[in-house]
């Protein structure tokens, strides 16, 4: 009913340009709506929507061979590039993965520079919310080669970083150039103005992760979706490793961990390990339909058990 209202106003001040853009984003969103794959129509040969912990389980279980590590790690594992379409050599770290055999941080394709959890995100992001030529798309990061390439594919895209000291919605100057400030606690954009949010492995850097999730649903529009992946504990409920007290402290509930970030070489704190509970958060936030994907694949070059969280606004 909003909708009509809104479109209504327009008309009634003569902007028919605004009545025109509101009608067609309307019907784009109707539309939409079928590009939704929900858990139980989630089907391919890499990976599998689920709600139950138990099916996350049975489905990493069923897959191991694709996911398993060789016996000797070699320096390049051969597999199609999703990004470049093309078979490829992809480079292994191997120092990486001796150390905890994190291989979603390495298999470096040779050809568009991405690393396993990149190429696999840009892949699911446009195998699930097949995204139309005009669809304006959020990204919780701006100056890493996954934004550059998404923004290449897709010219809606927009993507920013937190400076704390900066307020959210301006712009400073870094060295790969003019990037957008954002606090995804308080974002500056208006509602309803993105079709799609994606944010891969930021939120266990927020403390307050549940008013960001609020924040990605405000600016979604009707039918639109996001796409979060986070540290995933393989547990019903998230780890806070560390919270901010009364008085704007950070007090560390477990030893501080310290994940790899762009813009600091010290590093930027894990607040969270996230659990199945997560899947709960969304909701709350408003996110009435949300299933956690689950996907390996050795053809792709996706080693390690990977996971995105979908979400969508109704």
């Amino acid at each position: 009913m909003k909708s009509y209202q809104t479109i209504g106003s327009a008309i009634a001040h003569l902007d028919f340009g605004a009545a025109r853009d509101m009608i067609g984003r309307w019907l784009a969103s109707r539309s939409r709506r079928k590009r939704w794959s929900a858990p139980e129509n989630v089907h391919d040969d890499f990976y599998q929507g689920v709600t139950r912990l138990a099916d996350m389980r049975a489905f990493f279980a069923k897959t191991d061979a694709f996911s398993a590590a060789p016996e000797v790690i070699p320096s390049r594992i051969d597999g199609f590039c999703y990004v470049c379409q093309r078979e490829q050599g992809f480079v292994v770290d191997t120092g990486l993965i001796r150390r905890d055999n994190n291989w979603r941080e390495t298999l470096t394709c040779p050809g568009c520079g991405l690393i396993n959890r990149w190429r696999s995100s840009i892949h699911v992001f446009e195998a699930l919310v097949q995204p139309a030529p005009d669809d304006r798309i959020y990204l919780t990061e701006a100056v890493t080669p996954l934004f550059r390439t998404l923004a290449s594919r897709h010219p809606g895209c927009i993507g920013s970083e937190y400076i704390a000291d900066l307020p959210p919605g301006t712009e400073t100057r870094l060295p790969s150039g003019l990037v957008r400030v954002e606090d995804v606690t308080r974002l500056s954009f208006v509602d309803r103005g993105f079709e799609a949010v994606l944010s891969f492995d930021v939120l266990e850097h927020v403390p307050d992760y549940a008013q960001a999730l609020r924040e990605f649903y405000r600016v979604l529009v009707p039918g639109g979706q996001t796409l979060i992946s986070v540290p995933f504990t393989f547990l019903d409920q998230t780890i806070t490793r560390a919270e901010i007290d009364s008085e704007g402290n950070i007090r560390h509930l477990l030893e501080p961990v310290y994940h790899g970030d762009p813009l600091s070489e010290g590093g930027v704190l894990c607040y969270h390990e996230f659990g199945l509970d997560f899947l709960d958060k969304l909701r709350g936030a408003g996110f009435q339909d949300a299933y956690l994907l689950c996907f390996t694949s050795r053809k792709w070059g996706y080693y390690g058990p990977h996971g995105m969280f979908v979400g969508r606004k109704r």
